[in-house]
């Protein structure tokens, strides 16, 4: 199967990834507007609780749980204790963790952060992992390498409360070094194969967990199935226990399928993994709990058991009912039923329930390599390259559904697929679009990077291409940089200068935002020089234009000023009257940094018109916004006053967060001008309160205004 392609294809050339991750934010309501107190909520996180509840079959493990915390409790309180809980495949490490956690949970006001280092990709990525982690806590935009994302994640614990941090599928010690949060008092609690002794040196205790000794397992069992289940069949108890080695994993998929079965006899199953452990006849934990899921395989129905198969195929680490559908060719009703069975025989475990998305399944990690390893004997070749295609084509399709409804101005570019999706996603509105992009944002961040990695390079474009909307809202510069770098890659050698101009052209939003400016600015005069060369008016404003936005805020206001008179002057020969209107912002923004109030109250308030017509409420308001700071230079306090009011109301209206804290920081600018500093230093608090959740960089800025206005 190849990927049609417009033209020859190039030799691949290397690329260089700028590695980082990849959580949106709620909108809100629009709230009470007084004189110069505007109230809203304050966006704030909530204190994150992303441990898992322990399950009420928790057995045993007293003495190890009374040991840890009395070590817990002796480290001095200038340090950050490291737990590593290790042992074999199935033996409970993780539920251990979580019932340790949740234990402390009082000590650490701070809250519970929780991230797995596995996945179906293979080991997460510690930038990935950090991005996750500081969007809990402090929604925003993001640095784009590893190196400041580590050090924003210490700045930004050491100035909260203690933490406890739960870390999944440790593989080794550079990844713990890398997340221990900043400051003092905080938790780490990790969980691997391997005990990582590298780490006793630093301090960190090294717990090893075994299987349940037959008393533990006994009364697990009792707690699951009942003593009087138990007492039926002593000797199918003392043969399943024995079987397990004690493993918890193991005799978990064994409750599991005597519930599936209620009629069916404890010995029945006991006679089902004896069989299938002799039939490797190895001992390991591994192997015992390998034979444990064999036996839950066997009773999967068949369409159940090819889910199973295929979905261990793919890249991310979720699979809902919309997905399942795409990848087995059935409806969302039916995979939906599928993923439910396999969660009922212990195959895969319910993450969560999203409002859009529904039911949200994983792959426990040993049943993810069981899956594989029946899909390597019993799916025919090539079945893994179809599993993926399917689903990246399933992405497109739904965040391209997302794109055009979130961004209906972003350039439309084709749309190719192999298998073009029987059940697309349909949103019901523009809150749903953006939260599903943002619920699948790791999911389709490693559908990406699969399918770049098997040359499936018009897949890549397109999916970056489709995410605008999330990138735009996000603001996740590292994730960011580094697909559009790939993006920019694949389009090349796809051979779709069209494809490739947008790439680069985003590609330089990214950098700018991360004041990389020069590269920014080289990104775009490629755009530039390219769109020239094909004729594209279109391509060549747009060019134009991030190359002002970029001169301007390289603090080179006269250098902008050309770029942008050029811009506007093409959209107005396209009849594009929202890129006029935009372009028009940012110079009235040039004209007030030069001091020409005049001139950008004449230009504001013609975008504002122009953007109120076209039905872009976002960028009128921005526009509006911006007018009320010209009016304050101007003199006019009245009309800056009114204006930067119904700013703020519309953004609030809008659940724009970032400009709701914006227009309160500019209209605490244009109270001070009228010399109202009481009031001034009260919207520059409320301005401050509203950054504190979003953008350190822009709560700084506002902290300086505040502390000169008293």
């Amino acid at each position: 199967m190849t990927e049609p392609t417009p033209g020859a294809p190039r030799p691949p050339v290397a690329v260089t990834n700028t590695i980082a991750d990849s959580r949106l934010h709620t909108a809100v309501q629009a709230g009470t507007i007084g004189s110069v107190h505007l109230h809203q909520p304050q966006h704030v996180p909530p204190v994150p609780r992303q441990v898992r509840p322990v399950a009420a079959s928790w057995t045993d493990r007293e003495r190890e749980l009374t040991g840890i915390t009395e070590w817990i409790t002796a480290q001095p309180d200038y340090v950050v204790p490291v737990v590593v809980i290790h042992g074999p495949i199935g033996v409970g490490k993780t539920s251990f963790a979580e019932r340790l956690v949740h234990s402390l949970a009082s000590r650490y006001p701070g809250g519970q952060l929780h991230a797995d280092l596995g996945g179906a990709g293979g080991p997460a990525r510690v930038s990935d992992v950090l991005g996750r982690l500081l969007r809990a806590v402090q929604p925003g935009p993001l640095p784009a390498g590893g190196e400041e994302l580590a050090n924003w994640w210490r700045s930004a614990t050491a100035a909260r409360s203690p933490v406890c941090l739960l870390l999944d599928g440790v593989t080794h010690a550079d990844q713990i070094r890398a997340l221990t949060p900043g400051g003092a008092g905080h938790l780490v609690v990790a969980t691997s194969h391997r005990p990582l002794p590298e780490l006793s040196a630093e301090g960190a205790a090294l717990l090893a967990l075994g299987p349940f000794d037959h008393g533990a397992a006994r009364a697990y069992l009792s707690r699951c199935l009942g003593p009087d289940r138990l007492h039926q069949e002593p000797e199918a108890v003392t043969r399943l226990i024995a079987l397990t080695a004690g493993l918890p994993a193991g005799l978990a998929l064994s409750v599991t399928q005597l519930h599936r079965n209620p009629t069916r006899p404890l010995s029945a199953i006991v006679g089902a993994l004896d069989a299938s452990r002799a039939r490797t006849a190895a001992t390991s934990p591994g192997a015992l709990v390998s034979a444990a899921l064999d036996t839950a395989y066997s009773d999967l129905d068949r369409t159940a058991a090819r889910l199973y198969r295929k979905a261990a195929f793919l890249p991310g680490d979720t699979i809902d009912s919309h997905l399942a559908a795409a990848v087995t060719e059935r409806t969302p009703a039916e995979a939906g039923a599928d993923l439910a069975d396999l969660a009922a025989s212990g195959l895969l475990v319910r993450d969560t329930d999203h409002p859009v998305r529904g039911p949200v399944f994983k792959y426990p990690g040993p049943a993810l390599v069981h899956a594989r390893e029946h899909a390597a004997r019993e799916e025919t070749d090539g079945a893994d390259t179809e599993a993926r295609v399917r689903a990246a084509d399933w992405y497109l399709a739904t965040a391209t559904a997302a794109e055009r409804l979130l961004t209906p101005s972003h350039r439309r570019l084709d749309r190719t697929y192999v298998y073009a999706p029987q059940h697309p996603l349909e949103f019901t509105d523009r809150r749903a679009a953006l939260t599903w992009l943002d619920a699948q944002s790791a999911d389709l961040m490693a559908t990406i990077r699969s399918a770049y990695a098997a040359g499936r390079y018009g897949a890549v474009w397109r999916l970056v291409h489709a995410m605008w909307p999330w990138w735009r809202t996000a603001r996740v510069y590292g994730l960011w940089i580094e697909a559009h770098r790939l993006g920019l890659e694949a389009a090349h050698l796809y051979n779709d200068a069209v494809a490739e101009q947008e790439m680069r052209n985003a590609l330089g939003v990214g950098l700018r935002g991360v004041h990389r400016f020069d590269e920014a600015i080289g990104c775009f005069a490629d755009v530039l020089t390219a769109a020239r060369g094909r004729e594209d008016t279109r391509g060549e404003a747009q060019a134009l234009h991030e190359i002002g936005a970029t001169t301007y805020e390289a603090g080179r206001p006269e250098e902008a000023v050309g770029y942008l008179e050029q811009a506007r002057t093409l959209r107005e020969r396209r009849e594009d009257r929202r890129g006029v209107a935009l372009t028009d912002i940012l110079l009235g923004q040039v004209h007030l940094s030069r001091g020409k109030a005049a001139a950008a109250v004449d230009v504001l308030t013609s975008a504002r018109t122009a953007l109120t017509e076209v039905a872009d409420p976002h960028d009128a308001a921005r526009a509006l916004a911006w007018l009320g700071r010209a009016h304050s230079l101007a003199g006019d306090h009245e009309d800056a006053d009114r204006a930067g009011r119904q700013a703020h109301g519309e953004f609030v209206e809008h659940g724009a967060r970032q400009w709701t804290a914006r227009s309160l920081e500019m209209l605490g600018q244009s109270t001070a001008a009228a010399g109202r500093t009481e009031d001034a230093i009260s919207l520059y608090t409320q301005a401050l309160e509203q950054y504190s959740g979003l953008s350190p960089v822009d709560a700084e800025r506002v902290r300086r205004r505040l502390e000169a206005a008293r």
